[in-house]
């Protein structure tokens, strides 16, 4: 194996080299000219509430280790609707807790996870709760793993994500064991470095092959270059894999993970209504994915998505008579391929085009 700082270095270079050609061949936000080393040095990603944040790529020697692999423990908030605002905090093995939080078996269960600089408490991954719990009676467990998730050193949380995932695979063991939890009913959903999150988990697990796994706008720095389907979400990480890219290319991954991928509005930056300072442009468009996600929860009109071999052959109607499936919640899981819509600029955003007549 070799040593911390060699692979450091590494790191470093190949971090560099990513950021160069990701960034000659994205849109232009201008970002590069207004800011020294931004896209080489620094990028800026999203918080847990959408806001832009400095994401240092570089980092020195000395600071390798940061928050990276710490000690600290990863947490699982447990709601109900009989428990819909406080929740229970249960962490791994912890069956008093279990006991005392009114998690069924019998219900269908969703995990949820955040990405950089976030946590459980986070605005976009309550929202999704509350959304979860309208619709029906669920176990949601929020997966809060912020102190390994909040250094600036974005390559330490980027490496976290499989001890994270690692850990909420032994959680769902221990769910199985103690509760007689089947996986099949088990649903795991992350945005950004969560989604590696829910694909380390998925791929992880011993006690059985996680029902579903969606990856909302995967974060792509790092990634790219250093990750391989072992330490990253893949289509293989559950029996269905469902993607939704927003910020493809820059923020989030481009190519295809999952079973079936979605990508509304081209899946790229800028999204609908996501103008028009240049700062908040890309972490508004990554932010989307989990936006588009929790409204198809409870949506009457729903995303639907058709499928076709690119964003200009969708546009210019060359795929009208392909599959059509709902992006999100309600999604078709025989679904595969690629799948492409458009959105509002605005809640809601689910798009309803304009009847041009009324013939059948």
């Amino acid at each position: 194996m070799l040593p911390n700082l060699l692979i450091s270095k590494q790191i470093i270079i190949l971090i560099t080299l990513w950021c160069s050609s990701v960034h000659s061949e994205r849109w232009e936000s201008g970002l590069r000219q207004r800011y020294d080393g931004y896209g080489e040095d620094w990028i800026f990603m999203p918080d847990g509430n959408g806001q832009p944040q400095v994401a240092v790529l570089k980092i020195q020697d000395t600071e390798t280790r940061g928050s990276i692999l710490d000690g600290s423990e990863i947490v699982y908030v447990i709601y109900t609707r009989s428990n819909p605002k406080e929740g229970t905090r249960v962490t791994l093995n912890n069956t008093s807790n279990l006991i005392n939080s009114d998690f069924k078996p019998s219900r269908k269960t969703k995990f949820i996870t955040h990405g950089w600089k976030s946590s459980a408490m986070s605005t976009g991954i309550l929202n999704m709760k509350e959304a979860f719990l309208t619709h029906g009676d669920y176990n949601v467990i929020l997966v809060d793993w912020e102190p390994l998730a909040a250094s600036t050193f974005y390559l330490g949380p980027m490496q976290n994500t499989v001890r994270v995932g690692t850990d909420a695979a032994n959680f769902i063991n221990f769910l199985v064991k103690e509760t007689g939890l089947k996986t099949e009913d088990v649903h795991f959903i992350g945005h950004s470095l969560g989604a590696h999150v829910a694909g380390n988990a998925g791929g992880s697990m011993t006690a059985g092959k996680l029902s579903r796994v969606t990856g909302l706008d995967p974060a792509l720095p790092g990634f790219h270059m250093l990750s391989s389907e072992k330490t990253r979400l893949d289509s293989t990480d559950a029996v269905f894999v469902d993607v939704i890219h927003s910020c493809a290319g820059v923020l989030g991954f481009l190519q295809p993970l999952g079973k079936a991928d979605f990508y509304p509005n081209a899946g790229t930056a800028v999204q609908p209504g996501c103008c028009c300072v240049p700062e908040i442009m890309e972490a508004c468009s990554h932010g989307r994915s989990y936006e588009y996600f929790t409204e198809s929860i409870n949506s009457k009109t729903g995303f639907s998505a058709t499928k076709c071999d690119s964003w200009d052959s969708y546009m210019n109607d060359k795929c009208a008579n392909s599959q059509v499936v709902l992006m999100g919640e309600h999604v078709d899981q025989t679904a595969k391929g690629l799948f492409f819509l458009r959105t509002r600029s605005n809640s809601p955003y689910a798009y309803i085009p304009k009847v041009i007549n009324n013939n059948i």
